[in-house]
């Protein structure tokens, strides 16, 4: 590179700091109260099919690259055709109806990891090629991916303001806790910790503490992660903002966490933790050996199944747990009724996507299962999405719960959620094509045998804590357990930020174990990588 070129860069990187400080200073300039959250969300209710038709009219039609344009156009569906079907039949039933005329994305056509082909003919996307082009990019994360990348998304401030901050703080409100203060136990960036600071900010409660699983030195993220991180407490803190550091605190010290918690709790009478469901257990299982009660707490969890061990787990410490589930190329896409029945029950986010369920094998676990496809509903998605497969299926219901979110239109529940492409634990998760990869070829070719010698199955230990077993046929003989782990760590973190991320808190919490055991077979008596258990 040229002097020249290095000097252009960094002017470009000083435009785009100028230009996150301006959009930082114009997002926290108004505070949003919960009532302004309430009326916004339900005017987006009585707009769902409006918005839809706008979105499809701005950010789909007039761009030859979406690949809704393609898909459309094979299935014959101009705009007119597009508006006609849902005036006529709603938008759910439009969606089915694209549906069956191949207007839909399934994960791995997502990603590109193949072509999707619709009849005679073959198409090939990007993940960036889903990227919103109406709207300008402030903050990255990334999801976890296949092979060497994950799902890049684009998140900008007004996403955050028009999308997340009323999600969150409508739940908040509809959960009680807008009076307790907050604190976060989420990673620094590549990580979401800065975007839970980023929301609560915009409701005027930043967080007291933010403690955080990782930290640059072990995770060695990108320049640009960690420059994000530190650019945005800074940032924030020359705005006036009383935004906390992170505080690197590794999986095995939760009694720091419990100990905050405890003095918040005398201090104000409770107290919210926004973290994983796994890490909220072991601050819980940390409280128990400490002798503290929890009473007054309550945990706002994310990024894994909450099993009705793990809700167990947390009430019998006192505190109250409220789930939430999200995707990282939508954002949130459900919040927990605080009148459940199941232990994970969340109310659909109807108000920024719409749901349709359709059944797909999965072709490593050769079962059937009722996927999920999103379509999202706001000018402000960071990526159009319509019809597309997240990896997660569920149950989709509708019953007369009498709870707030009921009352302000959110009348459907999904609950029983579960991945289907990957294994999930301490909020991290691990794709299929990464596994099979390590199942077929890495450990037979390290520790002999073949494929079928060795399985991946995520399940819960006596603790209620998710773990990921690596089941080793005993046929095999003596196998060194410990070297087996350290084999699939350096794996799963030889590649870019968030895969060193995941290894880091994997191997903080002790996710992964060896089972010595025949590899499970399904009811067709076959015997496949990823085993798929039915929830408890």
């Amino acid at each position: 590179m040229t002097t020249l070129d290095t000097c252009r860069a960094w002017f470009g990187r000083a435009r785009s700091y100028a230009s996150f400080a301006r959009g930082m200073r114009a997002y926290l300039a108004q505070p949003m109260t919960a009532p302004a959250a309430r009326a916004l969300i339900q005017r987006r209710l009585a707009e769902r099919e409006h918005n839809f038709l706008a979105l499809a009219r701005s950010a789909i039609y007039p761009h030859p690259r979406s690949p809704y344009c393609k898909l459309l156009a094979l299935a014959g569906c101009q705009y007119g055709d597009l508006e006609r079907l849902v005036r006529a039949d709603g938008l759910d039933t439009t969606l089915r109806h694209l549906y069956r005329e191949g207007v839909y994305v399934s994960l791995d056509e997502f990603k590109g990891r193949r072509p999707a082909v619709r009849g005679s003919q073959t198409v090939t996307f990007d993940v960036c090629d889903f990227d919103n082009p109406t709207r300008a990019g402030d903050i990255t994360l990334m999801s976890g991916g296949s092979r060497s990348v994950g799902t890049r998304t684009i998140y900008d401030f007004d996403f955050m303001a028009a999308a997340l901050v009323p999600s969150v703080l409508s739940r908040c409100d509809a959960w009680d806790l807008l009076r307790f203060p907050v604190g976060l136990w989420f990673p620094i960036m590549p990580g979401c910790g800065p975007i839970y600071l980023l929301l609560f900010a915009k409701m005027g409660k930043p967080p007291l503490r933010w403690f955080s699983q990782t930290d640059n030195r072990q995770v060695k993220p990108s320049l640009k992660s960690r420059v994000g991180t530190a650019a945005i407490v800074r940032m924030g803190r020359l705005l006036g903002q009383s935004w906390p550091a992170p505080e690197h605190t590794p999986i095995g010290e939760a009694g720091r966490v419990v100990d905050w918690m405890a003095s918040i709790i005398r201090e104000h009478g409770g107290c919210v933790l926004e973290t994983y469901v796994s890490t909220a257990a072991r601050v819980c299982q940390a409280a128990r050996e400490r002798g503290v009660d929890l009473r007054g707490a309550a945990f706002a969890v994310t990024g894994e199944p909450l099993s009705r061990a793990k809700r167990a787990e947390m009430e019998a410490a006192g505190a109250r747990v409220f789930p939430n589930y999200a995707f990282s190329e939508g954002g949130a896409a459900g919040a927990g009724c605080p009148r459940f029945v199941e232990p994970d029950e969340v109310h659909l986010r109807s108000d920024m996507f719409a749901l349709i369920q359709q059944p797909r094998e999965v072709p490593h676990a050769q079962v059937s299962v009722d996927a999920f496809y999103f379509t999202a509903l706001l000018p402000q998605a960071p990526k159009i999405l319509l019809n597309f497969e997240s990896g997660d299926y569920g149950v989709i219901n509708r019953r007369n719960c009498g709870c707030q979110f009921q009352a302000m239109g959110f009348h459907d529940h999904i609950h029983t959620i579960r991945a289907f492409d990957k294994l999930t634990s301490e909020g991290m998760t691990f794709v299929g094509t990464d596994m099979l990869r390590l199942i077929e070829e890495v450990l037979p070719r390290e520790f002999g045998g073949i494929s079928t010698d060795y399985q991946m199955v995520e399940e819960e230990d006596d603790r209620g804590r998710t773990i990921v077993s690596i089941v080793v046929n005993p046929a095999l003989g003596s196998v060194d357990e410990a070297r087996l782990i350290q084999v699939v760590m350096a794996q799963i973190g030889r590649e870019k930020d968030y895969h060193r991320m995941m290894a880091e808190v994997w191997g903080q919490a002790g996710t992964l174990r060896v089972r010595r055991a025949a590899p499970y077979t399904t009811a067709r008596g076959k015997l496949l990588p990823l085993h798929i258990q039915e929830p408890r």
